[in-house]
């Protein structure tokens, strides 16, 4: 059993999208995901004329711990 979850992806001006590798890319599949609105907004803050963008999808693991874990990670870094 699954559920929605919340995620955002940061975009460019034309609708391509951040990915993993850190480039920009019109393979919404391959877009750097984010749990977090702020950590999303704060590395778009890297990338000027990009927007931080909202949307939901389906998920078979909800976020309950997972996200306080990727915070912790990302704080010790």
């Amino acid at each position: 059993m699954g559920t929605m979850v919340t995620r955002y992806r940061i975009e460019d001006e034309v609708g391509r999208v951040l990915t993993n590798e850190y480039f920009f890319s019109y393979e919404v599949d391959d877009a750097l995901q984010f749990r977090c609105e702020d950590e999303a907004l704060e590395e778009a803050g890297a990338f000027p004329g990009t927007t931080v963008e909202r949307f939901e999808r389906y998920s078979t693991f909800p976020d309950f711990f997972l996200s306080e874990a990727v915070s912790v990670e990302r704080s010790a870094a």
